[in-house]
């Protein structure tokens, strides 16, 4: 990863007690989008020297992303961002289709306005995107559209249990193919959602969801084999 990207991300780090958090946060960010990729060996002293704070707190920040599960340290081989296996895989792809189908049924049975309103919004802003050839917007949007399901349930443990996988999942995400084709099946994936909501059929949402999952699943299994 570039020093510049790191640096520019963490910013100026001036409360001594909270950079441990800030750089967690920061290593964090930059597993789940991609800059530091999955199975990468990472250099207590290369990001200190890019951050332009001492390794203390960086080891520090690993070891909480170690407890998270977001880093792997490995005695006499060094520290590691996640890699994950194919059963492993499926077993996060298996529990975040349990976690958005549940959440799509909580909201919409809370009110289906907003939901639909809010995410009606992402897929236009997606399809703009798609015609404008824009892919990195594309798969923010896609973000977005999966994370505000899970936000507008409306019940906070629901959200508060996905965020134990969501920063996996968005690694994840960036190992699928970055193709206009894979962008535009998912696409109409999401507006097939968000039309079902509209009409209140939220049991076929629910199944079109779960469909959607599992296709990203078999993109990760498939990548992931070669």
């Amino acid at each position: 990863m570039r020093a510049s990207n790191l640096s520019a991300a963490v910013g100026a780090l001036a409360l001594p007690p909270r950079l441990k958090t800030l750089i967690a946060g920061r290593i964090r960010e930059c597993i789940a989008t991609g800059q530091l990729a999955l199975g990468q060996r990472l250099s207590d002293k290369q990001l200190a020297d890019e951050m332009r704070v001492s390794r203390t707190p960086v080891r520090e920040a690993l070891l909480q992303l170690q407890t998270e599960g977001m880093v792997v340290m490995r005695p006499q081989s060094g520290t590691f961002v996640f890699e994950l296996s194919l059963q492993e895989i499926a077993e996060i792809c298996e529990l975040r289709g349990i976690f958005e189908t549940g959440a799509l049924q909580v909201g919409a049975a809370a009110g289906s306005d907003h939901l639909v309103q809010t995410l009606r919004s992402h897929t236009l802003a997606a399809r703009a995107a798609l015609k404008k050839g824009d892919l990195a917007r594309c798969e923010a949007l896609d973000t977005a559209f999966h994370e505000s399901i899970i936000d507008l349930s409306g019940n906070r443990l629901l959200v508060e249990a996905y965020k134990t996988i969501s920063d996996k999942v968005r690694a994840l995400r960036h190992r699928l193919p970055h193709e206009r084709k894979r962008f535009a099946a998912a696409l109409a994936q999401h507006e097939t959602i968000v039309e079902a909501i509209a009409r209140g059929r939220t049991e076929a949402a629910s199944e079109e969801l779960a469909d959607h999952v599992r296709n990203v699943h078999r993109l990760l299994s498939g990548s992931r084999s070669h």
